[in-house]
């Protein structure tokens, strides 16, 4: 009897094929690498001189970057690693990475309940230093692993699902942390691009929300210059 394709199974993409556009991929990444080790300067901070309204916006923000993390880690483990070892197993070693996810949603989670407290501790400034060290080896190895892989073997199409499982895991309570968030780390060029790809709903959450993340974030990391860079992305 000959073999069947079930409707789930992938293919590879051939050489003539277009190649995905990882724009999407590499922005969240830097937005996730780069505000947690600001969270955990900012905690720093804190420790040192106590202001109950700047903890508030941290809890805050930690608890947008935290959903979007641990929902990025787990569309990972349950939708990208299963297609790449499908279509190009002769090429993966996910092992590794699926051990980093396990040691971060614990160490989240710790952050999140330390971050309730009435005044930032020593410990939370130390757990998120923990949790950003351990993003920054972790996105930099996948990028460096994986990314290939995905250029070289996975369909626009199949990247396009990718994508749809990545927005549609959230909530829209995240997605109004989310959207602004992901943007502001976004260079001129990236925000153009990723603008043009989002979906209405995404574009109208982005056009009600961009303002008040972006004075939050200010009033948060206190003239960061990543804030800076941001505000003046926001407005070309």
């Amino acid at each position: 009897m000959a073999a069947t394709t079930t409707p789930n199974a992938f293919t590879s993409r051939t050489p003539g094929e277009p190649a995905p556009d990882l724009t999407d991929y590499r922005v969240v990444h830097r937005a996730m690498t780069t505000d947690m080790t600001r969270l955990a300067s900012v905690a720093g901070e804190l420790v040192r001189a106590p202001d109950r309204r700047r903890l508030r916006l941290l809890r805050r923000y930690l608890r947008g970057v935290t959903s979007e993390i641990v929902n990025h880690h787990h569309v990972e483990d349950d939708d990208v690693w299963p297609l790449l070892e499908e279509i190009a197993g002769d090429r993966t070693a996910l092992v590794a990475l699926t051990e980093d996810h396990e040691r971060l949603d614990p160490l989240l989670d710790r952050a999140g309940v330390l971050a309730t407290a009435d005044a930032a501790t020593p410990e939370l400034a130390a757990v998120l230093r923990e949790v950003a060290d351990l993003l920054v080896r972790h996105v930099a190895d996948e990028e460096r692993d994986v990314f290939p892989i995905i250029v070289d073997r996975v369909r626009v199409e199949d990247y396009a699902r990718l994508q749809e499982r990545f927005r549609g895991t959230l909530g829209l309570a995240t997605l109004t942390f989310v959207v602004p968030w992901v943007i502001s780390h976004a260079s001129p060029d990236e925000r153009r691009a990723l603008v043009a790809d989002a979906p209405p709903p995404l574009r109208a959450i982005l056009a009600l929300t961009e303002r008040g993340f972006r004075a939050r974030a200010r009033r948060l990391f206190r003239g960061d210059s990543v804030v800076g860079r941001s505000d003046n992305t926001a407005r070309r």
